[in-house]
């Protein structure tokens, strides 16, 4: 059986594949991020703007917020992870000496936590405020302010960041420290990945494209000393926002496009990610101010559109991921449902929805085996 835990603007889901059963978990959360402990997966975490971190041991059926919350009769307590604007999670794949993997969270504004303890407590590991690239981020919807939009893992214990709008940055000591952003690095980096069979590549599905040409889709080679940029085959698609690439191979590469913020998110789409997340009387199959938004391959040094069966006019962009469990399979999860590429099939499936995820953002996307 399959799986999945689907977070969207408007709540947290469970689809189960072979039931077809599909359950509202946690409603009007914004489940921004899941991550999965290697060593022992029936522990998920999942990232929630303004509601804080939440974990499962039960691979995602029930959960518990994390991170120490503070009890409202009680007093201030040590290892509390002070921030509800929690904007990503991920597990690292190396163990401490205790066989534990540590849990990092980002924050809005740009802060860098870490815990060793299944996230129980929290330690405030980089509040990322002595470099001096940092008063120039701002993200747009909300330009007093910036977040860590995405965390990522080197093979040899390097930590990557991208602050939305504003920076990649580099650690090489475990966060304590992070170099600033190189003149030739993203900006503007929505999905960040590395892969296990390349330990040196880092791969960016970017915003920059809407103000440097050719900049759509970045990677380093080179543990981010320096940056190509291959975007052939984008230019009416210049914005990216999703990206997943093949766990047996580190060259096949889906990435999630559209011409524009106001196309990929709506043209209302700050309204739209704050006033309508709740809005549970949608019935419409079509958002009025969505798309086009469409989903490319990658194909030598440049970029071949694969959306075949995917509703590309009128969905916002969706979130990609790869089956960790089936090489091959790839999922693409939009206000217009959840989508399915097989092997040797040709285009997009549907394989679940609900008339309430209309006028619902896709946020993030967690297949389970």
């Amino acid at each position: 059986m399959t799986h999945f835990l689907i977070g969207m603007s408007g709540g947290l889901f469970r689809f189960e594949r072979d039931s077809r059963k599909l359950a509202a978990l946690m409603p009007a959360t914004q489940p921004t991020a899941f991550a999965i402990d290697p060593s022992e997966p029936a522990i998920i975490y999942c990232a929630t703007y303004n509601r804080g971190l939440w974990r499962s041991d039960d691979t995602g059926r029930t959960w518990l917020p994390v991170g120490t919350p503070q009890s409202y009769y009680g007093p201030e307590v040590d290892g509390a992870l002070p921030e509800r604007e929690t904007t990503f999670v991920s597990v690292d794949p190396q163990k401490n000496h205790d066989g534990r993997h540590p849990v990092w969270i980002g924050t809005e504004p740009s802060k860098l936590y870490r815990s060793d303890d299944h996230g129980l407590t929290f330690q405030l590991v980089n509040a990322l405020d002595s470099l001096p690239s940092r008063r120039s981020w701002a993200y747009p919807p909300r330009p007093a302010t910036h977040h860590v939009r995405w965390i990522a893992h080197g093979e040899r214990g390097q930590i990557y960041l991208s602050v939305e709008f504003g920076a990649f940055l580099r650690s090489m000591d475990g966060g304590k420290t992070f170099e600033d952003r190189r003149s030739d690095s993203p900006l503007d980096t929505h999905v960040m990945l590395t892969h296990p069979l390349a330990p040196r590549r880092i791969y960016g599905a970017l915003g920059d494209g809407l103000m440097m040409s050719g900049r759509s889709f970045g990677e380093s080679l080179d543990g981010g000393e320096s940056w190509n940029y291959v975007s052939r085959g984008l230019e009416e698609m210049v914005y990216l926002y999703g990206m997943s690439i093949n766990p047996s191979d580190p060259d096949d590469i889906r990435i999630a496009a559209s011409p524009s913020p106001g196309m990929a998110h709506g043209r209302d789409w700050k309204a739209q990610l704050h006033d309508r997340q709740n809005d549970r009387q949608a019935t419409s199959s079509r958002h009025p101010s969505a798309g086009p938004s469409s989903i490319f391959k990658r194909v030598g040094q440049g970029w071949k559109e694969d959306a075949i069966g995917f509703p590309r006019d009128h969905s916002f962009i969706p979130v990609l991921t790869a089956d960790p469990h089936r090489p091959g399979y790839w999922f693409a999860l939009s206000n217009l449902g959840l989508f399915e590429q097989a092997p040797g099939k040709e285009g997009w499936q549907l394989i679940a929805n609900d008339p309430i995820w209309a006028n619902m953002h896709p946020m993030s996307l967690l297949p389970l085996g």
